[in-house]
């Protein structure tokens, strides 16, 4: 929807200073901090966050070409930037309102949700028996969820005065402050903490030998060879989910494998 035409009009009418603002209280989402020349509605977003959550397969850009047939308007590419932009506020709005609501009814510590997330196996009633094992859960790792790192080309001069040559620059990944599933995620630092790297300054005589195994199994059960994942690394940049699930399937903690394999 074009905002800026009438976007004094809409701020008189609202009693806002910002014209943003006033935007949002009609049910619009802007793709500017001042002077928007284009919004999108809270409905058409939720729409998308909805369809997205069910198949993670669908695009903005399909979603937006979509909308630009219902209304028989002409699709161009900066719409789906300004709808990622005007997506990525409202992703932003929800989760402020969620910390608002949380923070109000006491449930704002960091454990609160995990404490809270499966009621057979987190509450425990008056007279009730006490378990050999209180909590039954399992862990895994979904290595095909993996996205390519963009990375910038730098064209090069040779010596010889052949053609230049193209190298990989600097990641090209648009980076941002958004921060999603707050108490389900663990973060990259917390995640990094247990890579080989940092356990073997931590603790010297912390030695993995790939040759040589405990018992026959542990060949057979180790999916994440060096072998086989060292040329990967430099290509993705995430390689995959790892969660932890309790017995009824509630969802414990999950980390976002971040150039990383399972640690």
């Amino acid at each position: 929807m074009p905002a800026g035409t009438h976007s004094a009009t809409i701020s008189h009418l609202a009693g806002e200073a910002f014209v943003t603002t006033s935007i949002v209280k009609y049910g619009l989402i802007p793709c500017a901090p001042f002077s928007p020349t284009a919004a999108f509605t809270v409905r058409c977003l939720e729409l998308y966050r909805v369809s997205h959550n069910r198949c993670p397969h669908l695009s903005i850009h399909a979603f937006v070409k979509s909308i630009c047939d219902l209304h028989s308007v002409p699709f161009k590419s900066h719409i789906s930037r300004q709808f990622s932009i005007s997506y990525d506020l409202y992703l932003s709005m929800r989760n402020l309102a969620n910390e608002l609501t949380q923070k109000a009814l006491s449930r704002d510590t960091e454990d609160w949700r995990l404490r809270h997330v499966c009621p057979p196996c987190t509450y425990i009633l008056e007279g009730e028996t006490k378990l050999k094992f209180s909590m039954l859960y399992t862990l895994d790792g979904n290595n095909s969820l993996k996205r390519i790192q963009r990375r910038e080309t730098i064209p090069i001069s040779t010596q010889d005065g052949s053609p230049q040559e193209l190298v990989l620059g600097k990641s090209s990944e648009s980076t941002d402050a958004r921060e999603a599933g707050k108490g389900i995620y663990l973060t990259n630092e917390m995640v990094d903490q247990w890579s080989k790297e940092t356990l073997a300054q931590i603790c010297p005589t912390y030695i993995e030998d790939e040759t040589e195994n405990d018992h026959p199994c542990a060949e057979r059960w180790r999916n994440m060879k060096t072998q086989l994942t060292a040329k990967m690394w430099g290509v993705f940049n995430e390689t995959g989910l790892f969660l932890a699930l309790c017995r009824h399937g509630f969802v414990l903690m999950l980390v976002d494998m971040v150039r990383s394999g399972e640690l």
